[in-house]
């Protein structure tokens, strides 16, 4: 008889099977930075984890934000294909072609 693991219990459930086999919980206190199985993570490695993610998933928000911003300003502008987008952007800022 096979016997599986809690984990791999948790990962049948759809919204649960991309549970990474670690996590990365930031350094906290007295303790460094260490990636730890997410079968012996404690409620508070998870937490920690988390508010890590949180502020890189805000990063790459804020990121997504601007260089679609920049896209829009290009376009604007009839930009398209191998025309740089800084520049068209920046001519859209100041109103001109």
């Amino acid at each position: 008889m096979f016997t599986t693991s809690p984990l791999e219990r948790l990962r049948r459930l759809r919204w649960l099977e991309m549970l990474p086999d670690n996590i990365d919980v930031p350094a906290v206190f007295d303790r460094p930075d260490q990636a730890v199985p997410i079968e012996r993570a404690t409620v508070d490695d998870l937490e920690f984890a988390l508010v890590a993610l949180a502020r890189q998933q805000s990063g790459l928000c804020h990121r997504t934000s601007a260089l679609g911003d920049v896209l829009k300003m290009a376009r604007r502008q009839g930009a398209c294909g191998a025309d740089i987008a800084i520049s068209a952007a920046v001519r859209d800022l100041e109103g001109g072609k």
